[in-house]
């Protein structure tokens, strides 16, 4: 038997599944209860939250013959086939390939058909914003009208580039990314599921690592088992990430702050023959930095940083009564210099090597 990746296996079936969007599935569900379903949406929002996801739940919703209260059976023929991507009636069309004036022209022609298996006929357009002027122009009237048999559902991650024309004709959906806790949630239940050993923090450093993408969390995780096996620690994730680790990061920046300019370079060095790309090293070092100012003037107050691990919280403070405030705003200006030079420079390590002397000269 095929293995499953992760993201697929665990794709939401139902609206409450959809997680850390509940503005807009709570709005959904409800206009189910209330059969008030618009002729067209639009969803839009950053990689991996769950848009064409959605997408296929609304799908499901329309066309299930058992659906109760805005909840698709997932039993029935109609949801298995759209599970599985086979229903004829509900049709997934890629933007950037199917781009142009006469794959719209097609589409209008299909969509005056009547549904053969199904109550409604739906088409999903994924990454909308990649069509041609033409092909907007071509969509608009159907799109404001279409047969009572069909629906449209736009995704896309560049609202921007989507006419006016179009967005006005659709109701919009604004989705987020997802908050670190409620990815950390999901995160551990999955590898509770699937008998994997990984530590929260370790969890934690792959949703941060996410930038709030479900999908890009369970793809990592995949990559991380696939190297390791069944558990990982922590060292492991963050080297396969091609993040620092808490350690790490902490031994490398107490060097810097304490000017311990033989020793900051030996960890930089370091972190160089591992692999770390030096602008990576820079931007951890930028928000270590800020996240220690905070800490130093605003305390561990819980609310401000449910984020971070307690740990790690504890470490900041540690970092913040080795150096003044006026300090941690001259280092954060050098670094910011740093960043700028490195742009222009072919020599970004030799920079970094200057930087790290200068803040040592403080």
């Amino acid at each position: 038997m095929s293995y499953k990746v992760l993201s697929l296996k665990w794709r939401p079936q139902t609206f409450e599944d959809v997680v850390g969007q509940d503005h807009l599935t709570k709005t959904l569900i409800n206009a189910f209860k209330k059969d008030r379903v618009a002729q067209a949406y639009i969803l839009t929002g950053p990689r991996g939250v769950g848009k064409t996801t959605t997408a296929r739940i609304i799908s499901k919703t329309l066309n299930c013959s058992t659906t109760k209260n805005g909840v698709p059976c997932n039993k029935c023929n109609s949801c298995k086939e759209i599970i599985d991507g086979r229903n004829l009636d509900v049709l997934e069309i890629d933007g950037a390939s199917n781009r142009g004036i006469e794959e719209i022209r097609n589409l209008r022609e299909q969509i005056k058909y009547t549904p053969m298996n199904s109550s409604y006929k739906v088409f999903i357009i994924d990454e909308v914003h990649m069509l041609t002027n033409q092909a907007f122009n071509a969509l608009l009237r159907t799109l404001e009208e279409p047969p009572s048999h069909g629906k449209f559902i736009l995704a896309t991650t560049d609202i921007h580039k989507v006419p006016s024309t179009i967005i006005s004709r659709c109701q919009r959906y604004d989705f987020l990314r997802i908050p670190i806790n409620k990815m950390a949630d999901f995160l551990e239940k999955v590898a509770k599921n699937e008998n994997l050993e990984l530590s929260r923090r370790a969890i934690e450093m792959i949703a941060r690592n996410s930038v709030g993408g479900m999908r890009d969390a369970l793809t990592a995780i995949d990559q991380i088992l696939s190297f390791t096996g069944t558990s990982a620690t922590d060292q492991k994730v963050a080297e396969i990430l091609g993040i620092l680790d808490s350690e790490s990061r902490f031994v490398f920046i107490e060097a810097v702050l304490k000017k311990n300019e033989g020793k900051a370079l030996s960890y930089f060095q370091e972190l160089q023959e591992q692999g770390h790309d030096e602008n990576d090293i820079l931007s951890d070092l930028l928000q270590t930095i800020k996240t220690i100012a905070l800490v130093r003037t605003l305390g561990t107050k819980p609310a401000l940083f449910q984020d971070i691990p307690s740990d790690d919280l504890e470490s900041f403070a540690a970092l913040g009564k080795i150096v003044s405030a006026d300090e941690l705003q001259q280092v954060f200006h050098i670094l910011l210099e740093l960043e700028e030079q490195m742009k222009r420079s072919a020599h970004t390590k030799i920079c970094f090597e200057m930087a790290i002397l200068k803040i040592a000269s403080i």
